[in-house]
């Protein structure tokens, strides 16, 4: 019985630690955009994009303002950002013939605040 008990404790100690948990979430998701604000971000987000057209630009704002943050974009063939937020990190990059294809975004912080901004965009202003 007390091994019963050990592994159920220890199951549910590891799954309150893989937990996530944000202050003051504000923002929105779609298939081609992921936006937001936040405080006190401790864990990870994840948000799956999908390349509108085949001649689109890949526009990506990701800042910070207290706590750490990582942040990341990963396309089938590899990651197109993946380090540590300092302040700002903001770049566009141009993809062609990718219509249809995923990027993932993801965040993990500890006691992160600050934003994102991830979308397609049709050009390079």
């Amino acid at each position: 019985m007390s091994m019963i008990r050990f592994v159920l404790c220890l199951t549910i100690a590891l799954f309150l630690t893989a937990c996530s948990s944000t202050k003051n979430w504000q923002g929105n998701s779609n298939d081609e955009s992921t936006q937001a604000e936040f405080k006190e971000l401790n864990g990870k987000q994840h948000f799956v994009l999908r390349v509108p057209s085949n001649d689109t630009y890949l526009s990506y704002r990701f800042t910070t303002a207290a706590g750490t943050l990582q942040a990341s974009i990963k396309s089938a063939s590899g990651f197109v950002f993946n380090d540590k937020i300092k302040s700002l990190e903001e770049k566009r990059i141009h993809l062609v013939n990718q219509k249809g294809a995923t990027y993932k975004v993801m965040l993990e912080g500890n006691q992160a605040s600050g934003s994102m901004d991830v979308r397609f965009v049709s050009s390079n202003l």
